[in-house]
């Protein structure tokens, strides 16, 4: 959903505020607003499930290859490219509060999907038992029961973000090289995100397809998921320390440097295979 319900309170506004430790100091960006509340329309509906979600895109201040950085980059497999921002150059760190306005406990799901300069991760839904639709893993999924007129603060550190890089590297090598058979479909992408599944064991199914240098985290979709309508937002304050201090774009930007943005490639796992 791109458009966000208007919220009357105050108090549902979700804030992003991003500090990045670079030449350019602290800096901030405008104020985002992400909220479910009782208008929303649902995502899906059946007679069975109800999902209702909203999702904002959050873009981080890296920036772009100049062209003699770019001319000595070469090749790295997946990616159409060596990386030029690469998962080890900054430590990214999410620090959020959700909030419940409403009397009786809600029960919400945080959503981050991420991006790297390549590409732009969208799970989607697949077919279920019964034709019904289910949701594939997000990058994290996270799930909270908030009390009610309540906040919970919780932290998304570094090592998810080069959790999220290796799992996105690995989900450009499944698409590159997709499964047959058993692992046909959405499974293998959904295995990679799994939040059970970190990079640094083994796993005998993903190892062929874990990359071996990972691009950065570079923006990602936030989003919100429930089954029940209700009214509960986030506030985010993101901090990007720059470890090699030029990966990052100052907050006064004295050179000029060109964003990477929003990448313009969409990354879906595919559909389950129908059995004939």
């Amino acid at each position: 959903m791109g458009a966000l319900p208007h919220l009357a309170s105050a108090a549902l506004l979700g804030t992003l505020v991003l500090a990045s430790c670079s030449r350019g100091g602290d800096q901030a960006i405008p104020p985002v607003v992400l909220a479910i509340n009782a208008t929303v329309a649902p995502l899906y509906e059946d007679d069975q499930t109800t999902i209702y979600q909203v999702t904002t895109p959050v873009e981080l201040p890296f920036r772009q290859p100049t062209a003699e950085e770019a001319a000595a980059l070469g090749a790295a497999a997946p990616y159409p490219r060596a990386p030029f921002q690469l998962s080890t150059d900054t430590r990214i760190t999410v620090r959020f509060t959700l909030s419940n306005l409403d009397d009786e406990p809600r029960t919400v799901e945080l959503l981050v999907d991420p991006w790297n300069e390549f590409v732009r991760y969208r799970p989607g839904l697949s077919a279920g038992e019964e034709d019904s639709m289910t949701p594939n893993v997000s990058g994290i999924n996270r799930w909270f029961v908030i009390p009610p007129k309540s906040r919970i603060e919780g932290i998304l550190p570094p090592d998810d973000f080069l959790e999220l890089a290796n799992d996105l590297g690995t989900a450009m090598t499944i698409a590159s090289r997709p499964g047959t058979g058993a692992f046909a479909g959405p499974g293998l992408f959904n295995r990679a995100f799994n939040l059970q599944n970190r990079s640094s064991e083994p796993d005998p199914l993903l190892e062929q397809y874990r990359p071996a240098t990972s691009a950065a985290i570079i923006g990602f979709d936030l989003g919100l998921r429930s089954g029940q309508r209700g009214n509960v937002a986030i506030e985010l304050v993101i901090d990007v320390e720059d470890v090699t201090g030029d990966r990052v774009i100052p907050v006064d930007n004295p050179e000029e440097r060109t964003p990477i943005g929003v990448p313009g490639t969409i990354l879906e796992p595919p559909a389950v295979p129908r059995m004939e």
